[in-house]
C-alpha cells in the first residue's frame, strides 16, 4: 500500500509538463554556461594569439614610442601604423577594430626629461553589454604591458630615476564614440559599468513580477477548477465573452499595479545613484522615457498574464496548476540573462529574433534602449507585446468553446449556453 501511495504522489508531482518545463530551464543554463565559458575562451585566445584588433597613430619616432607600439604589436593585431588619423580610422573600421591609439611627437621627449607622456586613445564602442566591454579591457591589458616594457627599459638604462614616472610612465587620454556621442575621459568598460549601475536591476525585477503575476493567475484557475467555480460559471446564462474579458481586465489590473509600484521602486532607486553618473549627462532620461517604459513593463505584464490564462486551462487542479508556471518561468528567465551580458544591437540576429520574441524581454532592454535613443526598438517592443497579447486573448477566447476548460479535452461544449 505504502509503494502505491509513493507511486501515485510521485506521478502527480512528474507531470509531463513539469519534466518539460525543468528539461527547458536546464537547457536554459546550460546555455548561459556555454556561453560564458566560450567568452572567457575567446578573451584568452585574442591574448594569447593577437586577434584584438587595433590602429596606431604614431608622430614619435623616438626610442621609448617604438618600445611601445612593439609591446602592443606583439599581442594585438595592428590594423595601420603611420601618421594619418583618417587612413588608422579607415583601417580600423574596415577590421572591426575597437581602439585608435595616437602618440604624440613629444612621447619618448618628455620620458626622457622625466616627465609623465601621454597617449590619446580613441575607443569605438559598439553596445553597452558586458560581453561588448570584453575587448576593451583585453586592449587596457595590452597598453599596461606596454606602459611596464617602458618602465624595463627606463630602469635598465637610467642612472637617476623618477619613482613617480618609472611606476607610470605613460598616461591616457581617453575619449569613446558610442551611439553617435562623443564621452571624454571615459573608457567603454567605464561606461559600461556606469550603465549597468542603472540597468543591471531591471531586468530581475522584471523577471519577478511576470513570475508573481502569472503564478497568481495560473493557481486561481486550478483553484477554480478544483473547487467547480469555472465549471459553475460556464453552466450559467453568463457570456463567455465576458468570463474572458473579466481575466483578463482583472490581470490587467494587477499587471498595472505590479507596473506602478515597479515604476515607484525604480524611481527612487534611480534617484539615489544618479550623482554617482554625472559623466554620462547625455545618457540621461526624460520624463517621456519614463513613460514609455511604464508602458512596456505593463504591456510586458499584461501579454505574461494573458498567456498564463491559457496555461491555467491546462491544469485541472491546484498543485498541478504550480507545475505550469515553470514555462513562464523559463521565458523570464532566458531574456534575463541574455540582457544582462549582452547588448540587443550586437547580438547575433538569430538570437536577436528569439530575444524579441519573448514579450518580457522588452522592459528588461526599454532602459538600457532610451538611454542611447533606441526609440524604434522601445516603441515596436510595446506594439509587440500588445499584439501578442491579442493573439492570446484569441487563442483563449477559442479555448472557452470547447469543455477543455473542465475536463482537458478539445470537443465542443454541448450545454445551451448563451454566447
Amino acid at each position: 500500500m505504502l509503494t502505491t501511495l509513493i507511486r501515485k504522489e510521485v506521478k502527480e508531482m512528474l507531470t509531463r509538463s513539469t519534466i518539460i518545463a525543468m528539461v527547458v530551464m536546464a537547457g536554459i543554463f546550460s546555455f548561459i554556461g556555454s556561453f560564458i565559458s566560450n567568452t572567457q575562451d575567446e578573451i584568452t585566445t585574442s591574448i594569447i594569439e593577437g586577434t584584438t584588433v587595433v590602429a596606431v597613430e604614431n608622430h614619435d619616432s623616438g626610442k621609448y614610442a617604438a618600445i611601445f607600439v612593439a609591446a602592443i604589436n606583439e599581442k594585438a593585431n595592428v590594423a595601420y601604423y603611420g601618421p594619418s588619423r583618417e587612413e588608422a580610422r579607415s583601417a580600423l573600421d574596415a577590421q572591426g577594430g575597437m581602439a585608435l591609439i595616437a602618440i604624440p611627437a613629444d612621447f619618448s621627449q618628455n620620458i626622457d626629461a622625466g616627465h609623465q607622456a601621454k597617449i590619446a586613445v580613441l575607443w569605438l564602442m559598439q553596445g553597452a553589454g558586458i560581453t561588448d566591454a570584453l575587448p576593451g579591457a583585453v586592449i587596457d591589458s595590452l597598453l599596461n604591458m606596454a606602459k611596464l616594457e617602458i618602465s624595463r627599459e627606463m630602469i635598465a638604462n637610467s642612472s637617476s630615476l623618477n619613482p613617480d614616472i618609472v611606476f607610470d610612465p605613460t598616461g591616457i587620454d581617453n575619449t569613446t564614440e558610442f551611439n553617435g556621442t562623443t564621452i571624454d575621459d571615459l573608457t567603454p568598460g567605464e561606461i559600461n559599468a556606469l550603465i549597468s549601475t542603472r540597468t543591471l536591476i531591471i531586468p530581475i525585477a522584471i523577471m519577478m513580477l511576470v513570475i508573481m503575476g502569472s503564478t497568481s493567475v495560473i493557481s486561481s484557475m486550478g483553484m477554480e477548477k478544483e473547487n467547480r467555480t469555472l465549471e459553475t460559471l460556464l453552466s450559467m446564462p453568463i457570456r463567455r465573452s465576458h468570463i474572458i474579458l473579466s481575466k483578463i481586465i482583472g490581470s490587467a489590473i494587477a499587471g498595472l499595479i505590479l507596473g506602478l509600484f515597479y515604476m515607484v521602486g525604480f524611481f527612487n532607486y534611480f534617484n539615489s545613484i544618479s550623482g554617482s553618473s554625472s559623466s554620462l549627462a547625455a545618457l540621461e532620461l526624460g520624463v517621456v522615457d519614463y513613460v514609455l517604459i511604464g508602458l512596456t513593463v505593463f504591456a510586458a505584464l499584461l501579454a505574461g498574464l494573458c498567456l498564463a490564462i491559457i496555461l491555467g486551462t491546462f491544469a485541472s487542479s491546484y498543485r498541478q496548476a504550480q507545475s505550469l508556471t515553470f514555462p513562464i518561468i523559463g521565458l523570464a528567465m532566458l531574456p534575463m540573462m541574455v540582457t544582462m551580458f549582452m547588448d540587443f544591437g550586437t547580438m547575433s540576429p538569430v538570437l536577436r529574433v528569439i530575444i524579441f520574441a519573448i514579450p518580457f524581454s522588452h522592459p528588461m532592454m526599454a532602459m538600457k534602449a532610451l538611454m542611447l535613443n533606441n526609440y524604434p526598438l522601445v516603441i515596436g517592443g510595446i506594439l509587440y507585446s500588445l499584439a501578442f497579447t491579442g493573439v492570446m486573448v484569441a487563442i483563449t477566447a477559442r479555448i472557452f468553446t470547447t469543455d477543455r476548460v473542465i475536463v482537458g479535452s478539445a470537443r465542443r461544449l454541448k450545454l445551451p449556453i448563451k454566447r
